[in-house]
């Protein structure tokens, strides 16, 4: 599991790379085929089905929900911040085809985790260690995290008002739920097929939330 830690903005985005998610990505992809209720309702209803409710009959959902929780306290222990008392988990999927993109938005939770279990393929690293790529230039299914802070774009002194991820199979992200993402055009001829944790933490009664969470 390589694990690598950015802050951008100054945003803390942790990337995970898990190794050998061939036969999870490929279970996760099979059950969406296998499963028609399991519409794409999710791309803008998450809500309407928390895939969590299948984790105790389908073990992928299991593992990914293992995962997610261990990207998130990777993200908490970059932070310093105390581990809450509880999180409450929303897992929803993101299943695109030919054409569909997903316009800027943000998560009315605390954390969000990201994880791709079929994508494009690309032979970049995820997050480039430079500035140096188009903001226009589409890509393929790009993640692209936009710097929350006001009028961030109009100032281009030593930093970076976007981050754009070229996501592979196998890799999470963590990020706050506050920064806006959006993602381009797939222009391939299957499902891309990603899914998202919403992560809400629980603090104890009486104890004032981390104020990086705010």
């Amino acid at each position: 599991m390589e694990v690598t830690d950015y802050s951008f903005f100054p945003t803390r985005v942790v990337t995970i790379q898990f190794p050998e998610t061939e036969l999870l990505n490929e279970e996760l992809c099979d059950l969406f085929e296998r499963r028609p209720e399991l519409d794409d309702r999710s791309n803008t209803q998450p809500e309407a089905l928390n895939l969590l409710r299948l984790a105790e009959t389908v073990p992928a959902i299991e593992q990914l929900r293992s995962m997610f929780l261990a990207g998130v306290k990777h993200w908490l222990d970059a932070e310093r911040i105390a581990r809450p008392e509880g999180i409450d988990l929303l897992l929803f999927s993101n299943r695109t085809g030919r054409g569909e993109s997903t316009i800027a938005h943000n998560h009315r939770t605390d954390l969000i985790g990201i994880y791709y279990a079929r994508t494009a393929d690309s032979s970049r690293e995820p997050i480039s260690p430079d500035d140096s790529e188009d903001y226009f230039e589409p890509g393929d299914g790009v993640l692209v995290l936009h710097d929350p802070r006001f009028n961030a774009n109009l100032t281009s002194l030593g930093h970076r008002d976007h981050v754009k991820v070229h996501p592979r199979p196998g890799l999470m992200l963590i990020f706050p739920a506050y920064v806006w993402h959006s993602v381009t055009p797939h222009r391939g001829d299957f499902h891309r097929l990603s899914f998202a944790m919403n992560f809400t933490l629980r603090w104890p009664a009486g104890v004032e939330e981390p104020h990086s969470l705010k």
